[in-house]
């Protein structure tokens, strides 16, 4: 055996998928093709060869972040294209089979899980929202305001205001901190689903407060957006930032089908 099936995704529609404009998938991999395995599901998949994509190739891979980086664009590509033609599951990246026969054995033995996914998600989209908050110039605020504050002799002073400024900075952070768990709670009372991920870091200077995907039906989009948008005003002159992405496929409201 010289190749195994690589699974993009699957989609559930009326129809196959077109796949004649698709991007071109993985470096080295066949064209994509569309696997039916009955009542309007079907499997993206392409041959994947081994000395490219068996286990001990991807093994090494994973160690170079820009071969994974040159493998999942593409992928993401990929779902994101099948997800016009219908409700996509997206599959985690290097998902491969023996053969198009085992893929679709699997598919068949998690069909009631994979139904129950499809139902949940079916005509939503997802959209993610990053919060920042410029810690630089906050924190120079909290001490220009602590510095403001102290009188007295120099010694003093000079002890009373470095006080002033740990115990503004720390307050500032808390408060920023609080800030962003309301409107996580605010928004994610206006969606179907919501979840938190761990922030990355952030730039120089820059403090992710919160990372969360929204799952939204394409109805509530625009009062969603609208809501963040009057959220992003009121919080801009406190050096906070509100990036609003999307709509994607839903990533992270698809329990793994593969």
């Amino acid at each position: 055996m010289s190749a195994a099936t690589y699974l993009y995704c699957l989609v559930h529609a009326t129809k196959g998928p077109s796949l004649r404009a698709a991007p071109a998938g993985l470096p080295g991999t066949g064209k994509p093709r569309a696997l039916a395995a009955g009542e309007g599901l079907w499997l993206v998949a392409a041959d994947a060869p081994l000395d490219r994509y068996g286990a001990k190739p991807i093994e090494k891979g994973l160690q170079d972040l820009t071969w994974v980086s040159s493998c999942a664009v593409p992928h993401e590509a990929m779902v994101e294209y099948v997800s016009k033609a219908g409700t996509v599951l997206p599959m985690k990246l290097f998902t491969l089979f023996n053969s198009d026969e085992r893929a679709l054995e699997h598919v068949a033995k998690e069909r009631r899980r994979i139904d129950r996914i499809v139902q949940r998600i079916e005509g939503r989209e997802e959209w993610g929202l990053r919060v920042t908050l410029d810690e630089l110039n906050a924190l120079q605020r909290a001490r220009d305001e602590a510095r403001a504050g102290s009188h007295g002799s120099p010694g003093a002073a000079f002890l009373l205001r470095k006080k002033k400024e740990q115990d503004a900075a720390r307050e500032l952070l808390q408060m920023a901190h609080d800030r962003a768990g309301k409107l996580y709670d605010e928004l994610a009372a206006k969606a179907d689903e919501a979840r938190r991920r761990p922030p990355p870091p952030g730039e120089i200077g820059k403090r992710v407060l919160l990372d969360a995907a929204f799952l939204l039906r394409r109805a509530k989009v625009k009062p969603f957006q609208s809501a963040v948008r009057a959220r992003a005003k009121k919080l801009a002159t406190l050096g906070y930032q509100l990036t609003l992405t999307g709509p994607w496929p839903p990533y992270n409201f698809v329990v793994d089908a593969a």
